[in-house]
This record gives C-alpha cells, structure tokens and sequence, in this order.
C-alpha cells in the first residue's frame, strides 16, 4: 500500500467531496429537467386543448352569427326566396354591391300592374243584388230662383252606384197555420197544423245560416269564438260561449261522414303532398306529457286531409294511408317519412334544399360566392323542368329538354363529389353537400314522374291557414274541438281545391241534415266535390273571379 502525503490526502478528499457535489448538482439537474419537460409536455397538452377548444368556441359561434343572420332575415327581411335580400341577413352589417353577393344588376320587373300600362276599367258588379234609390231636389230648388216657374221633369235619371257591407241579424218567426176539421169522418184529427221548420239542431234557437256563418269565421277566417260573439253583440245578439260550443260538438258529429269520405278518396289516390305543424290542445291526455299535438296534412289532386294526432311520428301517416300503400310522397326531409317502408317512395323538396345554401349565403361572408353559385344551378333545374313541362305535348322538343336536365342533374353530382374530396371545405359547406348526397335519389325522383313537383309548396301552403288559427286562438281546449277543427279545415280545404263555395256548400249540406231530422242525409255521396253534376258545380261554384283564389 502506498502512503500518501499528507497535501496529497487532502488533495483527494478534496476533489472527492467535489466530484460528490458535481454529481448531486448532475442529479438535481437531470430532475429539474424532467420537472420541466413534464410542466413543458403539460402546457402543450393545455395549448392543443385550448386551441381545439377555441376552434370548436369560434366554430360555434359562426355557426350562431349564421343562426342570427337567418332569425334576422325571417324576421325583418322580405318574405320571398325569390328576392335578393341577402344584405339584410348579413351578420357584420356591412353593405355589399350586387357583384359581392352574385345577384344580377339587372332590376326585376315588379309584381302587378307596371307603371302606365293601360287599366281595365271599374268592374261592374252585376253578381250582387241591386237596391235602387231615388234621389230629387228640394221643393225650393224645383222652382226658377228668378221667375218662380217649375221647372220640368227631364227624361232619364243621372246614376252613379256604390257597395255597401249590411250584416244584420234576423229573428224569424215561424207562423204555422192550423187547421180545424169540418167534417165528422171517424178516425181524423181535430186539429192539423203546419210541419215544425227543418233545423239543424232540434229544439235550437238558431238557423242552418247561422251555424254555417259561424263554422265560416271559425274555420275559415280563423277568429276565435269569443271574438265571434263580440261581434254579436254589437250587433245586439247576447249569447254564452257554452251555447255555441255544446252545439258544435254536435255539428261535427253531422261532419264526421263527410270527413270519412275525404279520408277514403284521399288514401286511394298514388301521390301525396305531406307536412305537419304543431297544434295545440289544452286537455289532460293518458300518457301524454304537455299540450302539444301534432296537425298533419296530405294534399293530392282533388282532397286536402288534416290529421290531428298527439305524436309526430311515422305511425301517423303510415295509420292513415295503411301498410300496404304505394306510391310517391313528396315531403321535407323528416325522418318519420323515410321510415314508412320500401313501398312509398319519398320525393324530397328542392325548396328546402335551396333553404340550405340560401342559409349559408346570409350567414357566412366569405362563403356568399360558393352559396351563390349551387343557388344558380338550382334555380337551373327549376326553369329546365319549366321547359320541359311545357312542351310535355311535343314528344321530341320533350326528349330534348328532358336530356338537358338529366344532363344538368349530373353535373351537379360531380360537382358535388368534388367538392366533398376537398378536405379543407368549410363545415357549413360540408353539411350541406353531405345532405343533398344522402337525399339525391328522392331529389331526383321528378325526372322520371313528370307529374311530381319538384317542391312541397302544396302541403306548406294549405297548412298556413290552420296556421293562422292556432297564432289567433292557440289551439283547441279539448280533444274533440281539435278534432272538429281537423274535420272542418279537411271539408273547407277540399272545397277550396275544388273551386267550390265553402258557404254554399255547407248551407246545402246542413240544410239536408236538417231536413233529415238533424241527421246526416242518406244519400252523402250525392255532396262530394268528385261526384257532383255540373248543376250543383254550377250552383256551388267560388264565386268571385277576381278573389286571390283559395286561401
């Protein structure tokens, strides 16, 4: 063993003890460094998830920018799709030129009668009864002011004429004549009087025109009964609410065949127009949660039926056109539609589909030019099925035409798989184009059916009546008023359709009813619109030629 110094055994212990502090600072370092890249791999995690979490936060809210655009536009914009109002939907309220929005410079001709086109003249309303009224001079003015002499009477009269609105109410008084016999046969009645007036509802106080003006301004205008009876009253008639609504729970009994009748001829045609609208009815229902129901509407060539039903599911309309049906129902693109079977295929609306860009245009800025140019080859196809339905009597510009828009229908389908590759597409973008992919062979099922609209405007416009209604009195207060009202919108509607009178109608039928007894007529079928002779066409007819048309 060699012995040290003692300089050289300090030396030692010395660069020992360094060499121990070096290593445990190495070691202090290698932990202060895992500390760190631990903390460093946290706050990347907490960046990554921050980041997600602020694309995911400005997703939504452009997403809810595009929401207020729309609810801006449905609210204070023009009702018409067929306007450019994108301007007013903007969610950054700046002003753009037609070029920025790819509408047209070019302004739209104006609805109605342009400025210094030539008039029709003041009709005449010879349809109306005429009361005649004479006018004449004072017996001051019939005398010269100077001489004193008459003056004498000249031939003709100088007419002018005016329309007056009378509603008056009426008390009738049925005198019935007795008789008293004069003879002593044996067997015979001593006293014989006249039969008691026919009436709707026995031992009432009120006529078949009463009750049929009411149904009118109910189901048709749609004003609520208590407004109904103000009316009443300031036209001197006092009358309970409890009055009018006990006898037109019986009313609809006497509506109940006819409406049967509807749904039948209804259920047998091959091609429906569908929707549905919320209804609502203030009772207590078993197993129902809330008031609200569902107003469901199928609309075919010559019926309108309105389904009142608790629930908003397929059960609904597959109940009412029965398993085993066929055909095309042209409809939105609610699920309870696609799931009625194989058997009834389901033509989705192009309308809703253009709802789809026309949203993104007036919700996304910088997508304005993208949405522009789908509305442009959709609006394509709409005047390509024009034209072609147009010379639909001509076989060959027909064919022509025909391949023009299966032509077009194609190129919109490339485009849109093209677009779809694109990863970098927006995700209002995607989901539209991912729709209109899903729902392409309902779109397309007109080409091939000429006589199936491209849209469901049909069913949206005869729901906006019984839309008016429930915004006038909020639905029905029991399960067999919502009930009537269903019944009396399907009777009215068809009339509509039909270009019949609902008041002249339903005079005819409840007088038949009241001649019977109060009871349903017999013979109901001689009353529906498809049955008709041209007599009762005629008789029964909408009346006037200038009205908007059905409502």
């Amino acid at each position: 063993m060699i012995a040290l110094s003692p300089e050289r055994a300090a030396e030692i212990i010395e660069l020992r003890q360094q060499a121990n502090y070096w290593r445990a600072q190495h070691q202090r370092a290698v932990q202060r460094e895992a500390a760190w890249r631990q903390k460093a791999g946290e706050l990347e995690r907490t960046t990554r998830e921050q980041a997600a979490q602020i694309r995911q936060l400005s997703g939504q809210i452009e997403a809810l920018k595009a929401r207020l655009a729309l609810l801006s536009r449905q609210v204070f914009g023009r009702k018409s799709e067929k306007t450019d109002d994108s301007q007013e939907g903007s969610c950054d309220g700046e002003a753009e030129g037609p070029s920025a929005s790819g509408a047209s410079s070019v302004p739209q001709r104006q609805r109605g009668k342009q400025p210094g086109a030539k008039g029709y003249g003041r009709r005449r309303r010879t349809n109306l009864p005429v009361v005649e009224i004479f006018h004449d001079l004072p017996e001051a003015q019939k005398r010269c002011p100077i001489c004193g002499k008459p003056f004498l009477v000249f031939a003709g009269t100088e007419d002018c004429e005016e329309l007056d609105w009378e509603v008056h109410l009426v008390r009738r008084v049925h005198h019935r004549v007795r008789y008293l016999r004069s003879c002593s046969c044996q067997g015979g009645r001593g006293i014989l009087t006249a039969p008691v007036a026919a009436k709707l509802i026995p031992k009432g106080m009120f006529s078949v025109g009463f009750w049929v003006r009411l149904l009118m301004e109910k189901y048709l205008l749609q004003r609520p009964l208590h407004r109904v009876l103000q009316m009443l009253a300031l036209e001197g008639l006092d009358v309970s609410q409890g009055t009018l609504t006990g006898a037109l729970r019986r009313i609809g009994e006497l509506a109940e065949p006819v409406y049967a009748l509807i749904l039948e001829r209804n259920r047998s045609a091959r091609h429906w127009h569908m929707d549905e609208t919320r209804w609502m009815i203030f009772a207590e229902l078993e197993g129902k949660v809330g008031h609200r129901w569902w107003l469901w509407v199928a609309v075919t060539g010559d019926t309108c039926v309105y389904l009142l039903d608790p629930s908003r599911s397929a059960e609904v309309p597959r109940r009412h056109l029965g398993e085993d049906a066929q055909g095309i129902i042209s409809a939105d693109r609610y699920s309870a539609y696609k799931a009625l079977g194989d058997k009834l295929l389901i033509a989705f609306c192009w309308a809703h589909l253009r709802r789809d860009f026309l949203r993104i245009r007036d919700g996304y800025r910088q997508l304005r030019v993208w949405a522009d140019g789908w509305l442009e080859h959709i609006n394509g196809m709409f005047a390509r099925n024009a034209k072609r339905l147009a010379v639909r009597s001509e076989p060959g510009a027909f064919a022509m035409e025909d391949q023009g828009l299966r032509e077009a229908a194609n190129a919109m389908a490339e485009k849109r798989e093209a677009e779809l590759a694109d990863e970098s597409l927006h995700r209002a973008q995607r989901k539209a184009l991912l729709s209109m992919r899903v729902h392409w062979e309902g779109l397309l099922l007109f080409i091939d059916n000429p006589d199936i609209a491209m849209d469901n405007n049909e069913s949206e416009r005869r729901l906006r009546n019984p839309v008016v209604g429930r915004k006038n009195y909020y639905g029905s207060g029991a399960v067999w008023s919502g009930m009537l009202a269903a019944m009396m919108f399907t009777i009215m509607q068809t009339l509509l359709m039909n270009h019949l009178s609902p008041l002249a109608w339903l005079r005819a039928y409840f007088e038949a009813c009241a001649q019977n007894g109060g009871r349903p007529p017999e013979h109901i079928d001689a009353f529906l619109p498809w049955r008709l002779c041209e007599h009762q066409k005629t008789a029964w007819r909408y009346p006037s030629p200038c009205a908007t048309g059905p409502p």
